[in-house]
């Protein structure tokens, strides 16, 4: 397989998921073709909870004050971290993220993970660590 750049990269994910999802609002949530979203069942629809399948590479370190977060991995292997912990996760395993804990995913080989966050995701409840 050749090389393909982040901006290559972002392109065929965003393609890949816009067309798999027709009419779903997908983008590069952290603007560096590392981590993509796409909403299949946003929280504007129903606050109590929302549904998203996302590819991730490297995603940021981020708590959230109030969601709970269970994430299933579709395809691929996802490393997970929760706040001191490191868990690998494979095609069908699961993990739940409670509220308060720092967290963030890499993988090898853009991992697609179906999350769902109860209550809902929103802007004012991902709070980025450093």
């Amino acid at each position: 397989m050749l090389s393909e750049t982040a901006e290559q990269r972002s392109d065929r994910i965003l393609r890949l998921l816009t067309s798999s999802y027709p009419g779903r609002r997908c983008y590069d949530i952290n603007g560096h073709g590392t981590h993509f979203v796409c909403e299949l069942e946003p929280a504007a629809d129903h606050p109590e909870y929302d549904l998203a399948l996302e590819v991730i590479i490297s995603s940021n370190p981020h708590k959230h004050k109030r969601a709970t977060q269970r994430y299933k991995v579709l395809t691929g292997t996802l490393e997970l971290h929760v706040d001191d912990a490191s868990i690998l996760l494979h095609e069908g395993d699961a993990y739940t993220v409670k509220p308060e804990a720092v967290h963030w995913a890499t993988s090898e080989d853009e991992a697609l993970v179906e999350i769902r966050s109860t209550p809902g995701w929103t802007p004012e409840d991902h709070l980025r660590v450093e």
